[in-house]
């Protein structure tokens, strides 16, 4: 448990979740057009070195386009990493501000830090993430027991390891010399189908974090009462001189 001396500032991550749910539409939107483009050079004579670019042009034109895609995919993925793990630290980070007496099997520094440890990435952030919505209710809601998380998170979760793995596959036979060019691209079609699945449901495990913790916010009224209490005004300590 990391529990914290006093209520900090509750600090709403609501416009971060918003990036990182655009970031996740624009993603799958790429991730698609690649697909598409993987699925049609299935049907076209691929590239290879010993030909001149006029001998097949139609393989040198889906060669460039699904090089092109793939580019694309690498920026907005790397981009939506970084935005979706900015906005989780905020987000643990307010859990503290909703109960502090509660605290955090995963501190907010770990919550990010475990999707970068071999091993631990397999476990550690989805239940991270998962008592991040957990935690992030009313205080008299877990008097008795924590709630349980929506179906989305552990589906989210396996299709993320799914797609990581197939991914993984797909780099692996690409720099494999004697690799079937048909195998890669068909295991290549099924991890982007498994990245857009997985995309879709990290929308939602946002979108439900977000919720949770703004409606919160509001119904135990964070924004005016978090923190520690301001100092005495001059006028506060002059009342308290005349009225004991």
């Amino acid at each position: 448990m990391y529990p914290s001396p006093y209520r900090p500032p509750f600090n709403s991550a609501h416009g971060r979740a918003n990036i990182v749910k655009i970031l996740l539409i624009v993603g799958a939107i790429a991730t698609g057009l690649s697909l598409l483009a993987e699925a049609l050079s299935l049907g076209i004579s691929p590239f290879t070195e010993g030909q001149e670019l006029g001998d097949n042009p139609s393989g040198v034109a889906i060669t460039l386009i699904i090089f092109l895609f793939a580019l694309l995919e690498l920026m907005i993925y790397l981009t939506t990493v970084v935005f979706f793990l900015v906005w989780l630290y905020r987000a643990s980070n307010n859990v503290q501000a909703i109960d502090p007496s509660r605290g955090l099997n995963y501190s907010p520094g770990l919550a990010v830090g475990s999707f970068f440890i071999p091993f631990a990435n397999l476990v550690i952030p989805y239940r991270a993430v998962k008592e991040v919505w957990q935690r992030s209710g009313p205080p008299e809601d877990a008097l008795l027991s924590e709630p349980s998380a929506p179906a989305v998170f552990p589906i989210w979760w396996f299709f993320w390891l799914l797609a990581s793995f197939a991914g993984n596959i797909s780099i692996r036979m690409s720099f494999t010399e004697n690799a079937d060019a048909t195998t890669a691209t068909m295991i290549s079609i099924v991890a982007s189908a498994l990245s857009i699945v997985a995309a879709v449901f990290a929308y939602l495990v946002v979108s439900a974090i977000d919720k949770r913790q703004e409606e919160t916010s509001q119904r135990i009224n964070l924004g005016q009462f978090s923190g520690p209490p301001p100092p005495p005004t001059n006028l506060q300590m002059s009342e308290r001189s005349y009225f004991p």
